[in-house]
């Protein structure tokens, strides 16, 4: 009997672990590492995050002082662990900073409906993702790629949208230059947790 109990723990055990590494929040611990220290300070400075020095997945965004705050989980680097995402079928504005008492409301400009982005961090309240920091990709869906790949040539953007994404382009040192980021919130997009296939 106590053999048979040890047995099933153990496979409780496994099935929760199976679990939670499929989950969004799990991929992402895991490759938060995949930034530079030099990648991962240019995303907190852009992205108003403040991480405790001592604990470095200790991170929030906004007004700590008035409680205001949330708690904010880094992803990993978009060209080596990337999370992808997209904007849902409304234009939404990229946010300088987290939705918090007193934000001044700057804006990064607007991203196009169905704008395919990658997700560098999440602030949460508790374990919902309240909203995402997002950096969106000179790369889309096309009527010529299979499922899910991804395309290296996009659709044309609507004239709206054309000067936020102008300068947006692969890099082949840093992999993407010029595009634009932002805060938006959970409910205007869409996350891909179980990722995108590529073309072979």
């Amino acid at each position: 009997m106590t053999t048979l109990k040890k047995s099933l723990y153990g496979i409780t055990i496994a099935l929760s672990v199976m679990s939670l590494s499929s989950s969004p929040i799990w991929a992402a611990s895991s490759n938060s590492g995949d930034l530079s220290a030099e990648e991962r300070t240019e995303l907190q400075q852009a992205a108003g995050i403040t991480c405790d020095p001592s604990k470095s997945d200790a991170c929030t965004a906004g007004n700590i002082e008035s409680g205001d705050f949330y708690n904010v989980r880094i992803y990993g680097s978009c060209i080596d662990a990337p999370y992808y995402g997209r904007i849902n079928d409304k234009s939404i504005a990229l946010r300088k900073g987290v939705a918090t008492t007193g934000t001044d409301g700057k804006t990064e400009g607007t991203l196009a409906p169905n704008q395919l982005v990658c997700i560098k961090a999440v602030a949460q309240v508790n374990v919902t993702d309240t909203e995402y920091y997002v950096m969106a990709l000179p790369m889309d869906y096309g009527p010529e790629c299979k499922d899910e790949e991804l395309c290296k040539k996009p659709q044309p953007l609507p004239k709206e949208h054309q000067s936020t994404m102008a300068k947006c382009q692969n890099d082949s040192q840093k992999g993407y230059a010029g595009c634009p980021q932002g805060w938006v919130f959970a409910s205007e997009m869409e996350a891909y947790s179980n990722g995108l296939s590529f073309p072979q």
